[in-house]
C-alpha cells in the first residue's frame, strides 16, 4: 500500500503539504512493534508520550512518522496531523481495508455479563451453523482459533486486523469503556449493539457515575443505518438508556421484566440450577440453563432477543442455551477431596460480587470463605463497598493481593489492613501472598464449605507468589495435588 492512499482516509486532519509517494508494509504506534517499512504513528499516551520514541523506530525500520507535534530534523518524512490519537482507527480501517469487509457486527458494553454474553451468543450462533469471530477480555476466537487477548477491547491496530483475518459471518466484540473513550472501535458502524447493565467501576478514571454511563452510550452512535440497540432492561440505567434511543430515533428491542420490553423474563428458579421463562408474543419459552444465578438468566435473555432478531429460530435458541458449556474463569467449580467446593469467578465489582455471593448462598453452603484484593492503581472508590458485600454474605473473608500493576507490595498491604480494619466487621484477615492464602483456607475446609475466589478469573499472575502456579485454577489444583485431595 502506499502512503498517499493511506492518508486520504485522514485529509481533513493533515497538517502537512506534500506526502511522500512511497510503499509501506504496516504500521504501529508502538516502537517495539515497527518493522522495515511501517510506518509510525507517534500518540500522546497517557502515562507515556510516543513521539519520545520516534527514534526507536526509525532504527527499527520506520520509513515514515505521523504524529502531533511541530517536530523537525529525522531522516524520514515526518507527517503531522492534529491529533495523531483520534487518526488511529481510520489508519488502521484503510490499511486493513475493513470497511470492504461484509461481517455483521455485533458489540456488547455494560460492567458486568459481556463476556458471559458474548460466549453465550457465539454459541447459540455457532450451534445454529452460523460461523462466529469473537473479540473479548478471556480470548480473540478468529476462524475457530483462539488467540491471548491484550485488553477486553483492543487497540485499533489489533482489533482491525482481527477483523480484517476474520472469514466468519459475524463478530462479536466486547466494548469496554476504556476502549469507547479512547476510540478503538471509532468508524467501526455496528449492526447491533447491545447494553447489559451499569454499576459501580472505573469511576477512578471516569470521575463519575454519570460519566461513565455517557462514554458507555457513545456505542449506540455507531449503529449502522438499520442497525439495532437491544438493551437487557434490568436497571434504571438502562431505561435511562432506552428513553435516550428512543427520542433520537433509534431501533430500540428489550428484554426485562416490564410489559412494555419486547420479551420478558419470568419465573426464575437459581435455587439449584438456574430455570425461567421467556415470553415473547403470548409464547412462554422455558429455559434450563447450566449456569446458576439469576445475572446469568438475564445474561441468557440478552442472548436470546439478539439471536432472534438475527433471525434464528426460538427452539434453536433454546436448545443452545440449554447446552451452554459456560465461560472460563465465570463461576468455574472445582470439589475438594474433603467435600467443600471451590468457585473461582472474575467478579470485580460491587454487583458483579453480590450476584456471585448470592448464587452460593442460595447453593445452601455451610460456611462461605471469599478471598479476594484489589489491583493497584484500579478503582478505589469501589473497594470499601466490596468489603462491606464480602461481609454481609461470608462467614469469613481474607484479603490478599491482585496484580499490583507498579504500587508497591507493602503499599497494598498497609492498604488493606487498613480497610479491613474500618470495615471489616470482625470477619476478615489479610494474608498477602495470594496462593498461601488460597492453600491455607483448602487446609482448613470442610464438608459444606464454599470457598470464593474472585478478582483474576482465567488470569494469569503478573508476579510471583509463593507456590509456582500462575493462575487461580492452578493454584487450587497444585493444593489439590500436594495434600492428596
Amino acid at each position: 500500500m502506499k502512503l498517499s492512499s493511506l492518508l486520504q482516509s485522514i485529509e481533513d486532519d493533515l497538517l502537512a503539504n506534500e506526502i511522500p509517494d512511497i510503499l509501506i508494509s504496516g504500521l504501529h504506534f508502538h516502537s517495539r512493534q515497527i518493522k522495515k517499512g511501517y510506518v509510525f504513528v507517534a500518540i500522546s499516551g497517557y502515562e507515556t508520550d510516543g513521539h519520545q520514541y520516534i527514534q526507536d523506530a526509525i532504527e527499527a525500520g520506520a520509513i515514515a512518522i505521523i504524529g502531533d507535534k511541530d517536530l523537525r530534523g529525522f531522516s524520514i518524512p515526518y507527517i503531522r496531523v492534529k491529533n495523531s490519537r483520534n487518526i488511529l482507527p481510520k489508519l488502521a480501517q484503510s490499511f486493513f481495508g475493513t470497511s470492504a469487509k461484509k461481517h455483521t457486527l455485533i458489540g456488547i458494553t455494560g460492567t458486568n455479563g459481556k463476556t458471559t454474553t458474548a460466549f453465550m451468543l457465539r454459541h447459540i450462533l455457532e450451534e445454529a451453523g452460523i460461523r462466529c469471530s469473537l473479540v473479548g477480555t478471556v480470548a480473540n476466537i478468529i476462524n475457530g482459533e483462539h488467540l491471548s487477548p491484550s485488553n477486553t477491547t483492543p487497540d485499533p491496530i489489533t482489533l482491525h486486523e482481527l477483523i480484517q483475518k476474520s472469514e466468519d459471518e459475524v463478530i462479536i466484540i466486547e466494548v469496554s469503556s476504556h476502549g469507547l473513550s479512547q476510540g478503538r472501535v471509532n468508524g467501526i458502524p455496528f449492526d447491533f449493539a447491545l447494553f447489559t447493565n451499569l454499576s459501580h467501576d472505573h469511576l477512578d478514571y471516569h470521575g463519575t457515575i454519570y460519566n461513565y454511563f455517557e462514554v458507555k452510550a457513545q456505542l449506540f452512535n455507531q449503529l449502522n443505518h438499520h442497525g439495532e440497540a437491544i438493551i437487557s432492561n434490568y436497571c434504571d440505567w438502562s431505561r435511562r438508556l432506552i428513553d435516550r434511543l428512543a427520542t433520537n430515533q433509534k431501533n430500540v428491542f428489550s428484554v426485562g421484566y416490564h410489559e412494555a420490553d419486547h420479551i420478558n423474563l419470568a419465573n426464575v428458579n437459581v435455587e439449584f440450577s438456574t430455570d425461567f421463562d421467556l415470553k415473547e408474543e403470548g409464547l412462554h419459552h422455558r429455559v434450563a440453563l447450566p449456569l446458576s444465578g439469576l445475572h446469568n438468566a438475564q445474561n441468557a435473555s440478552l442472548s436470546f432477543i439478539t439471536a432472534r432478531r438475527l433471525g434464528l429460530h426460538s427452539d434453536q435458541v433454546i436448545t443452545a442455551l440449554n447446552s451452554f458449556p459456560g465461560v472460563p474463569g465465570r463461576f468455574e467449580t472445582y470439589s475438594h477431596g474433603n467435600g467443600a467446593i471451590c468457585v473461582v469467578d472474575y467478579a470485580h465489582t460491587p454487583d458483579g460480587l453480590t450476584h456471585v455471593l448470592q448464587t452460593i448462598k442460595k447453593q445452601g453452603a455451610k460456611r462461605i470463605i471469599h478471598i479476594f484484593g484489589f489491583r493497584g492503581n484500579g478503582d478505589p472508590t469501589k473497594r470499601k463497598e466490596m468489603i462491606t458485600i464480602s461481609s454481609n454474605f461470608s462467614d469469613k473473608f481474607i484479603l490478599t493481593l491482585d496484580d499490583l500493576n507498579g504500587i508497591e507490595a507493602s503499599q497494598m498491604v498497609d492498604t488493606l489492613h487498613h480497610l479491613l480494619e474500618r470495615h471489616g466487621n470482625g470477619k476478615g484477615s489479610v494474608i498477602e501472598d495470594r496462593t498461601i492464602a488460597i492453600q491455607s483456607t483448602l487446609q482448613e475446609t470442610q464438608e459444606g464449605d464454599w470457598i470464593i475466589i474472585t478478582g483474576k478469573g482465567p488470569e494469569s499472575y503478573k508476579q510471583s507468589f509463593h507456590y509456582p502456579t500462575s493462575s487461580d485454577k492452578e493454584t487450587i489444583h497444585y493444593n489439590a495435588a500436594a495434600y492428596g485431595t
